[in-house]
C-alpha cells in the first residue's frame, strides 16, 4: 500500500513537471513565431532552450512510461520523435511528415514544430539558391580581390615612373651642382670692431635683501568677527542609475492557469558580479489590499523561472492579481544599478482592475 501511494506520488510530481516543461516550450515557440512573422532569422540562443526542453520533456515522458508501466509512449509522441530526429538530421521533408501525423494525434508542440521546420526548410533553400554558404564563391571572390588589388598596385608603380622618369644617378647630379652653385662668397662689409673703454666700469654691488620675521599668535591681527559670508555648499555627486532592462516574457496581463512562468530579458552582456533582478512580487485581492509577496530573485542569465508553487500559495490565499518588476543588480539583489521597469500584472486567473 505505501508503495503505491509512493509511486502514485511520483507520477503526479512528474506530471506537474511535464506540464510545466510544456508551458516554457510554449513561451519559446511563440518568441520563435514573432521570428518567423518579420522573415528574420532566429537566434541560436532560441533554438538551442527550444531543443533543451524538448529533450527534458522527452526524458520527462520517458520516466512516466516507466512509472505507469507501459510498452511504449502514445502513437503522437512516438511520431512527434520520429520528427524530432529527422529534424535534428536536416531531413526536412521526412520531419514534416511526422510532425503532421502527430497534430492528428493531438500532440500539443506539432503544430508550432511544423511551423518552424517549415521555416528552416525555407530559409536553407534560399541559402542554396543564393549561394551564400556555398565556400567556393567565398575563395572565388576572395581571389578576384588579391588580384584587382595587385593590379592597382602595378598601375600606381607606372604612373610614378612616367611622371618622375629622371634616374637616380641624374638626381644625385643635380643635387651636386646646386651645392656647389650656392658656395659661401666673402662678404663686403667689414667686421665689426670690440672697443674697450680706458676705465673699467663698476659692477653693481650686491644689496642686502630683508630677512622676513617670523611673528608670534600674539602679534598677529585679529581675525575678522562678525562676516556675513557663508561657505557654498559642495554639491555631492549622484550615481547615475543604468537603463531599466527590456523584458521578452511575460506578457503584461498573463493569466496564470498551471505550471512554471518564467521572466525573461533582453541580453545587455552583463559584468561577471552582475545580474538581472526579479523585484519582490506583490500580490491583492479581490479588494485590491495588497497582502501577499515573494521574495526578489536574480540570476546572471536573461532568464530567472519561478516555480509554480509559488503562484499556487499565492491563488490559495486569495489572491487576484500579481505586481511585478525587474531591474539590473550588482553581487545581490540588494545593490540595485538601474532603473525599475514599469510594473506588470498577472492574474490567478480573471481581470485585474486597480481602477
Amino acid at each position: 500500500m505505501a508503495d503505491d501511494i509512493s509511486s502514485r506520488e511520483q507520477r503526479l510530481r512528474k506530471e506537474a513537471e511535464l506540464q510545466s516543461l510544456y508551458v516554457v516550450l510554449a513561451n519559446y515557440r511563440e518568441r520563435e513565431a514573432s521570428y518567423i512573422e518579420a522573415s528574420a532569422a532566429i537566434p541560436e540562443l532560441l533554438i538551442n532552450q527550444i531543443n533543451e526542453t524538448r529533450h527534458n520533456i522527452a526524458n520527462v515522458e520517458d520516466e512516466l512510461a516507466s512509472l505507469a508501466d507501459k510498452a511504449s509512449e502514445s502513437k503522437g509522441v512516438q511520431l512527434y520523435r520520429h520528427g524530432f530526429e529527422a529534424e535534428l538530421a536536416g531531413d526536412y521533408p521526412r520531419a514534416i511528415k511526422s510532425y503532421r501525423s502527430a497534430g492528428r494525434y493531438g500532440h500539443p508542440d506539432a503544430s508550432p514544430a511544423l511551423r518552424s521546420v517549415r521555416y528552416l526548410e525555407r530559409t536553407a533553400k534560399t541559402k542554396v539558391a543564393t549561394g551564400a554558404s556555398s565556400p567556393a564563391s567565398f575563395s572565388r571572390s576572395k581571389n578576384l580581390f588579391v588580384i584587382g588589388l595587385v593590379a592597382v598596385l602595378i598601375i600606381i608603380l607606372v604612373v610614378a615612373l612616367v611622371a618622375n622618369p629622371t634616374s637616380p644617378n641624374e638626381r644625385q647630379g643635380a643635387i651636386a651642382v646646386d651645392a656647389t652653385t650656392h658656395t659661401a662668397t666673402p662678404s663686403s662689409t667689414p667686421a665689426s670692431e670690440l672697443i674697450i673703454p680706458a676705465t673699467a666700469t663698476p659692477f653693481p654691488s650686491a644689496t642686502p635683501t630683508a630677512t622676513p620675521v617670523a611673528l608670534s599668535p600674539a602679534a598677529l591681527p585679529p581675525a575678522p568677527t562678525g562676516s556675513t559670508e557663508t561657505p557654498i555648499p559642495i554639491p555631492t555627486p549622484t550615481p547615475t542609475l543604468r537603463a531599466a532592462p527590456r523584458i521578452i516574457e511575460p506578457k503584461n496581463g498573463l493569466v496564470w492557469g498551471d505550471g512554471a512562468i518564467v521572466f525573461e530579458f533582453v541580453d545587455v552582456k552583463l559584468a561577471d558580479n552582475e545580474l538581472y533582478c526579479l523585484n519582490r512580487m506583490k500580490g491583492y485581492d479581490i479588494t485590491n489590499t495588497e497582502n501577499w509577496s515573494h521574495e526578489p530573485r536574480g540570476n546572471n542569465l536573461p532568464s530567472i523561472a519561478i516555480e509554480p508553487n509559488v503562484f499556487r500559495v499565492a491563488k490559495a490565499q486569495g489572491m487576484r492579481c500579481i505586481r511585478w518588476s525587474a531591474a539590473l543588480g550588482r553581487t545581490t539583489c540588494d545593490n540595485i544599478i538601474s532603473e525599475n521597469t514599469e510594473e506588470r500584472v498577472i492574474a490567478l486567473p480573471g481581470p485585474c482592475d486597480f481602477d
